[in-house]
C-alpha cells in the first residue's frame, strides 16, 4: 500500500511540470534562457533614479511594510525575468534572524547563537498561476545532519482553482496555528512550548489550500518523514479550518479568526494525533492570540513520541506606534500527561521595534520559565531580523 501511495504522490508532483514545459523537439531546440533586470518601481522610472542608489534605498526605508507579509528590502532588485522558457522569472531572497542569550541563574552563561540564516529563490513559470519556491537553511548545526535540514521548502503551485492554491513538494504543514507560522512573523523569538514541540516542521506531500471570505482552510496529505531522515514510513494528513465571522465588519469591531485542526497519521508502527484550536482578534492597536493543543503522540520539531501531551498559551500584545509593539505571554505545557507534575510554565514579556516592517525588526523578550520538576530558569534573549 506503501509503494502504492508513494507512486501516486511522485504522478502528482510531477504532472505540473511536465504540462508546463510540454513542447516538441524543434521548439524546445530554440529555447534560449535570456535573463533580465526587471525594471526599477514607477517612481523610480518617473524620477530617473537608478534602483541601487542612495535615493532608492532613502524609498525603500520610507516604504509602509506589512506586518503581516514579510517582503525582502531588495525584493525588487534581485528579481531576473526570462523572455523564453518554462520560467518566466526568478526571485532571491537572504534572511538572518540572530539573538543573544544570557541565562541569570546559578550557572550564569552568555551565548551568542544565529538562530536562522536562509536563502530562497521564488518565481513563476510561463504562467502567471504557476509558481515555485526552493528555501534553503545554512544554519551552522553541531547536533543535527547539516544536510538533512538543508532543504527547507521546495515546492510547486498552481494556482488555475478559483479560491485555492494546489501545492506539491516539502512545505510546513499547519501542525497548529503558531506551529504553521513562518519563522519570519512569529511573534516572540521562541515559539510557545506546543508550537515547538508538535509543529515547526517540514514534510513531503500535497497540499490544497482554500480562501474565502468567511472561511479559510488548508488539507493535505504527506509523507511522516521528517528532515528527509526516512523514505516514506508513513502518510499522515493535516487539516487546518479558520472561520472569519467579522470579516464584513472588520473594519468597525475588528478581525476576528477561529480555527482548528487535526493531525493524524502513523510513522513506522507508530500511531499519532495532534488536535488544536485557535483564537486571534485584532482590534486597531490591540491584538490578542489564544491557541490550545493535545496531543496522543506526535511528529513534530520534537521528534517523534508517543507521549500523550498537551499545553494552552495566550498572548497580548499593543501598539505603541507603528514601529513599537510589547507583548505578554502565559504559556503552559505538559510534555507527558501520565507523570504527575510534570508543567512547565513560562512567562514572556517582549518588545518589538520595527525598522521596516517585518523586513527589518529588533526585538527583546524576558522569559521566566518555572518548571514543576526541576530548576526555575530566567533568560533575556535580544534578536534581529533582517530579509534582504
Amino acid at each position: 500500500m506503501k509503494k502504492i501511495l508513494f507512486l501516486l504522490f511522485i504522478f502528482l508532483s510531477i504532472t505540473p511540470l511536465w504540462a508546463a514545459g510540454k513542447s516538441d523537439d524543434s521548439d524546445m531546440a530554440e529555447i534560449k534562457l535570456e535573463p533580465v533586470i526587471l525594471e526599477p518601481e514607477e517612481r523610480f522610472k518617473e524620477e530617473k533614479i537608478s534602483p541601487y542608489t542612495k535615493e532608492a534605498l532613502k524609498g525603500i526605508i520610507e516604504k509602509e511594510y506589512d506586518l503581516n507579509n514579510p517582503e525582502g528590502m531588495f525584493h525588487n532588485q534581485l528579481r531576473a525575468e526570462f523572455k523564453k522558457g518554462i520560467i518566466k522569472d526568478v526571485g532571491l531572497q537572504a534572511n538572518f534572524i540572530n539573538n543573544l542569550t544570557e541565562t541569570i541563574g546559578d550557572d550564569s552563561e552568555f551565548k551568542f547563537n544565529p538562530q536562522l540564516i536562509n536563502v530562497g529563490i521564488k518565481g513563476k513559470f510561463r504562467s502567471e498561476k504557476d509558481g515555485y519556491n526552493l528555501l534553503f537553511d545554512l544554519t551552522p548545526n553541531m547536533h543535527e545532519n547539516f544536510f538533512h535540514r538543508l532543504v527547507l521548502d521546495a515546492w510547486v503551485e498552481t494556482k488555475r482553482i478559483p479560491h485555492h492554491t494546489l501545492m506539491f513538494g516539502t512545505s510546513r504543514p499547519n501542525v497548529g496555528y503558531e506551529g504553521g507560522m513562518s519563522p519570519y512573523l512569529v511573534p516572540f523569538i521562541a515559539r510557545s512550548q506546543t508550537a515547538r514541540t508538535f509543529g515547526n516542521i517540514r514534510k513531503t506531500g500535497i497540499r490544497l489550500k482554500g480562501d474565502y471570505k468567511y472561511i479559510d482552510y488548508d488539507i493535505g496529505g504527506f509523507s511522516s518523514d521528517t528532515w528527509y531522515s526516512e523514505f516514506f514510513p508513513g502518510v499522515e494528513t493535516d487539516l487546518w479550518v479558520n472561520f472569519k465571522p467579522l470579516a464584513n465588519v472588520k473594519e468597525k469591531y475588528g478581525d476576528l479568526n477561529i480555527g482548528g485542526g487535526l493531525e493524524a497519521g502513523g510513522r513506522n508502527s507508530q500511531d499519532f494525533l495532534v488536535a488544536s484550536a485557535a483564537l486571534r482578534y485584532d482590534y486597531k492597536n490591540f491584538w490578542l492570540r489564544a491557541e490550545y493543543a493535545n496531543a496522543d503522540g506526535y511528529n513534530g520539531a520534537g521528534g517523534l513520541s508517543d507521549k500523550k501531551a498537551w499545553g494552552y498559551n495566550v498572548t497580548l500584545a499593543y501598539r505603541l506606534t507603528k514601529k513599537l509593539e510589547f507583548l505578554l505571554r502565559y504559556d503552559d505545557f505538559d510534555s507527558d500527561k501520565l507523570r504527575a507534575n510534570n508543567n512547565q510554565k513560562e512567562y514572556t514579556a517582549g518588545i518589538n521595534y520595527f525598522i521596516l516592517g517585518q523586513t527589518a525588526r529588533l526585538m527583546l523578550n524576558y522569559v521566566f520559565a518555572q518548571n514543576n520538576s526541576g530548576k526555575d530558569s530566567h533568560k533575556i534573549i535580544a534578536g534581529w531580523q533582517f530579509l534582504l
